[in-house]
């Protein structure tokens, strides 16, 4: 064979292509009625929580749309509410049943804003990680 393998082949970057590598642990919120979202002066319930971001629950795919930006958003995480978020829509996907998931990611937080969430989601995670580690037990 005097051909080589298409492993060994460089494949050609495409700065088109958006990135997709999530660089941080979502962890799943257990009590929803303790983390949720407004935007846009609605209350958003959220599926789980990162450091620099959220999913929400939708009834349907038509209220927002990827790459949209979402202003002037509130984040109600347990005790702590922090108001003039700014987000962008980073993905649309079906979740269960008729609903849908999606993906904000928080742009340029004040550096407060994002040390207290990051503390609670934190938590969150450490909480989680413990509660499965004594199920799996």
């Amino acid at each position: 064979m005097t051909s080589q393998s298409i492993e060994f082949n460089k494949i050609k970057d495409d700065s088109t292509l958006p990135e997709i590598v999530r660089k941080s642990f979502r962890v799943p919120v257990e009590a929803k009625e303790n983390v949720w979202a407004v935007i846009n002066k609605k209350r958003y319930s959220a599926q789980d929580i990162c450091p620099n971001g959220i999913g929400i629950i939708l009834e349907n795919n038509s209220a927002f749309a990827v790459e949209q930006t979402l202003l002037n958003c509130e984040l109600n995480i347990f005790n702590l509410l922090i108001k003039n978020l700014n987000g962008k829509v980073v993905h649309l996907s079906p979740g269960s049943g008729e609903k849908w998931q999606c993906g904000i990611k928080w742009m340029d937080m004040e550096k407060g804003a994002a040390d207290q969430i990051s503390k609670i989601v934190f938590k969150m995670k450490e909480q989680l990680l413990q509660d499965n580690y004594i199920l799996i037990d």
